[in-house]
């Protein structure tokens, strides 16, 4: 397939050189122009078309029709890219009820002027959401389990879906999840709007907000924090530091990420405060926020944009931030389910009694690089309960290497 589309566009690039160059400047002069034309002329503004009314061809709507538009038909019918319903109508150019790179080639020759394009009333056409259903040939993944759902439509990875969709249903409603590649191309979810605490995997997007703000304000990393009476956490290991003993942002940093130290994440909590992360959650669209709490509650969902938020951080402490989360003393859950060979940045959280929780966020850095949250509610204390971590991560990035991405 990749062949067949490597072909095409390199025949489209030919045509359209010898083709554009050979068009008359009058010979349509009421049709849309191409953006590839050349003429001496300031070229005029298409045409504004009045609502439901479009040129068959122009599929990004721009009122012009160019060889960009015969190759989103090209990704179309070779199931690189989706289109919407108009879209669909607007590609079979030669009106025969399906999208394929015969109608590529049509509007490649609409846009060098050898052949007419028509305008065509969408308003007045029968139910717009039937065109997908008549154009669209994808079989898309049709899930029997109550909360799993996916937007995959490669059908190579259809039996590994519904393995994934087994294991699921074996679980119950203990484990909910979030799988999806940095530009959020794909998904797949388990109940993954389920809200639980988040116990200490906010540490690692509080931190990245965190050095969001340290870095606007010219903080640097060596600043003292010094630990204050009802800082200290039982069982962590600063909490066996005196009141009043420094240390700096850098250490805390350490701690809170690596160990994932409670009392150095109060430090941090207690002098930088909640509005640079709430800001932050804001911009990114999770509904997070964070109080006089330090964890908060949301959903695996919602915590993957936070993940995918530090993915895309790119600050001066990003080599420091990022060593810290690859390099995680906690648990190794997610970690297990993955290929050594792979780098992985994750934060793992866990709380009982009326903060049951065992979770793990994990940036997987793959060649084609993806997050993956699970939040549940098995038991820590039990060693077999961190079996669903393994088997979900080694599930989800056996299908992401599979997966073709634009």
């Amino acid at each position: 397939m990749k062949r067949i589309i490597a072909f095409f566009c390199i025949l489209l690039t030919i045509l359209s050189s010898v083709v554009f160059a050979s068009a008359t400047e009058n010979e349509y002069e009421s049709e849309p122009v191409s953006e590839s034309e050349t003429t001496t002329e300031k070229k005029e503004k298409p045409n504004k078309l009045p609502d439901g009314e479009y040129y068959i061809g122009d599929i990004n709507n721009d009122g012009y029709i160019t060889a960009a538009d015969s190759r989103l038909v090209l990704k179309f019918s070779s199931r690189q890219i989706l289109f919407t319903e108009r879209q669909c109508f607007l590609a079979d150019a030669n009106f025969n009820k399906a999208v394929n790179a015969q109608d590529a080639r049509l509007i490649l020759r609409i846009a060098a002027k050898l052949d007419k394009t028509k305008k065509c009333s969408l308003a007045a056409s029968a139910d717009p959401t039937l065109f997908l259903a008549k154009y669209d040939e994808r079989k898309y993944y049709t899930s029997s389990v109550n909360g799993f759902s996916t937007n995959i439509t490669n059908e190579n990875v259809f039996t590994q879906i519904k393995s994934l969709e087994n294991y699921c249903k074996q679980l119950g409603n203990v484990v909910t999840f979030y799988f999806t590649d940095v530009n959020n191309e794909y998904f797949i979810q388990y109940n993954s709007d389920r809200v639980y605490r988040t116990q200490c995997t906010v540490k690692a997007p509080y931190v990245k907000s965190m050095l969001n703000y340290m870095e606007k304000y010219n903080i640097p990393l060596s600043t003292k924090i010094y630990l204050k009476n009802g800082q200290r956490w039982n069982g962590h290991y600063l909490s066996n530091f005196k009141v009043g003993t420094g240390f700096t942002v850098s250490e805390l940093m350490y701690y809170a990420i690596r160990n994932s130290d409670n009392t150095a994440y109060q430090m941090l909590f207690d002098y930088f405060g909640t509005s640079h992360f709430n800001e932050n959650a804001a911009k990114i669209g999770s509904s997070l926020r964070l109080g006089s709490y330090l964890f908060g509650e949301t959903s695996a969902s919602n915590m993957a944009k936070h993940y995918i938020d530090i993915y895309k951080y790119n600050g001066k402490h990003k080599d420091v931030f990022f060593e810290h989360l690859s390099n995680s003393n906690t648990s190794p859950l997610i970690r297990n389910g993955i290929p050594k060979d792979v780098t992985i940045m994750r934060k793992s959280g866990s709380g009982g009694n009326a903060t049951v929780g065992y979770h793990d966020c994990a940036i997987v850095m793959s060649e084609q690089p993806f997050v993956l949250v699970i939040y549940t509610s098995v038991n820590k204390d039990r060693g077999y309960d961190r079996t669903p971590f393994r088997k979900i991560a080694e599930m989800v990035y056996n299908i992401n290497e599979t997966l073709t991405y634009q």
